[in-house]
């Protein structure tokens, strides 16, 4: 039988799936079939968003994770930020809008709102947001306008892999980072001690400087260097980590670390570009939070939100408190420059290489 293209979208169930609150009232209002489409779009995205990123955090939850399965993860995290690319278009349709002609269906869609959308909640869980800092429409949570199927699955998701728990198991175990009496800690957190030390120096060979700057300049080196030192100590470590200023384990934060200091080298180009891309994928989400809240300010100002939230205020505090990998941001506090990099043992550098690469070295 002839497959029609018609019935493979399954578009009689797809451009049927419009039923405006305002015909149904009695007074058409023309924008509310915008208003349905557009939600509808990014639903479809979500879906989309989630089957890649179900498949992404099934690679790196591997007990072991091939270098081929990093690739294939990096390349589904690029088509998610290529999505999400297009959801700064899908808002610009959606602001052609006015919030006069949105007004003329606005009070037929309470009590729906977009906190009951379960695919994006979905994807929050998904990516690893700390539910213990999440932001909360009131004290009975965002859950509480679920529908009990709905709440039952979110709560699945979460008993099960996350993408920040995949990411900080993938670190864990990356590699490299000790050879024989070599540790990676221990080399940056000398070349960390040489610096300060070379500062401290500096600062009393300059006579023309006033005590009290250079009693200032002394305490911001103290500061920084005690902030350098939390990340080599493990009880330190795990102290910020109790107190919530930390989240990703030392032993995989010393691995981003790592890759990111020594990522010119060849076999880590890769997993610093998914790094890299990892962070840009948290960031999109907040754009997106930010867009949205934006759109809901211009929209219904002050308006309490269909859902009962404050609105704008609400969205707001989810832009920064909902971030997953702000570990990951933080570490370019402790990139030192290139010319104070501990050089690498020959054993791990010839590692670090491409096979190919080091037979050439070995021919001349």
């Amino acid at each position: 039988m002839r497959l029609y293209y018609g019935d493979y979208l399954q578009l009689e169930k797809i451009l049927g799936a419009q039923t405006l609150r305002s015909t149904e009232a009695g007074a058409t209002a023309h924008d509310e079939m915008l208003f349905i489409i557009v939600h509808q779009a990014f639903e479809l995205w979500f879906k989309q968003l989630l089957w890649e990123l179900r498949d992404v955090i099934a690679r790196l939850s591997q007990p072991y994770v091939p270098e081929s399965d990093v690739g294939i993860a990096l390349d589904r995290i690029r088509r998610m930020l290529m999505i999400m690319n297009v959801f700064d278009g899908h808002f610009d349709v959606l602001e052609t809008m006015t919030p006069q002609q949105f007004m003329e269906f606005r009070d037929l869609l309470y009590p729906a709102s977009g906190f009951e959308s379960v695919q994006f909640r979905m994807l929050e869980v998904l990516v690893g947001v700390d539910e213990s800092r999440r932001v909360q429409i009131d004290a009975a949570g965002y859950r509480s306008r679920l529908r009990e199927e709905d709440r039952r699955t979110l709560e699945q998701i979460e008993r099960g892999p996350t993408l920040f728990r995949a990411v900080e198991h993938w670190l864990e175990k990356m590699p490299f980072m000790e050879s024989g009496s070599y540790r990676f800690l221990d080399a940056y957190r000398q070349a960390v001690e040489q610096i300060f030390e070379h500062d401290r120096a500096e600062l009393a060979s300059i006579s023309t400087l006033h005590p009290s700057e250079r009693q200032r300049q002394l305490e911001q080196i103290s500061r920084l260097e005690a902030h350098f030192g939390a990340l080599f100590d493990p009880t330190a470590y795990a102290q910020l980590v109790e107190r919530g200023e930390k989240r990703l384990s030392q032993r995989a934060t010393l691995a981003a670390l790592f890759i990111t200091v020594y990522s010119h080298y060849p076999l880590l180009q890769q997993p610093f570009r998914f790094l890299d891309a990892i962070l840009e994928l948290d960031k999109r989400l907040s754009m997106f939070r930010f867009r949205h809240a934006l759109m809901v300010s211009r929209m219904i100002g002050q308006r309490t939100g269909t859902g009962g939230s404050s609105g704008f205020d609400y969205l707001m505090k989810t832009v920064l408190e909902h971030r997953v990998f702000a570990d990951l941001a933080a570490l370019s506090s402790y990139i030192l420059p290139s010319s104070r990099v501990p050089p690498l043992p020959d054993d791990i550098a010839q590692r670090l290489h491409f096979v190919a690469e080091v037979n050439h070295d070995d021919l001349r």
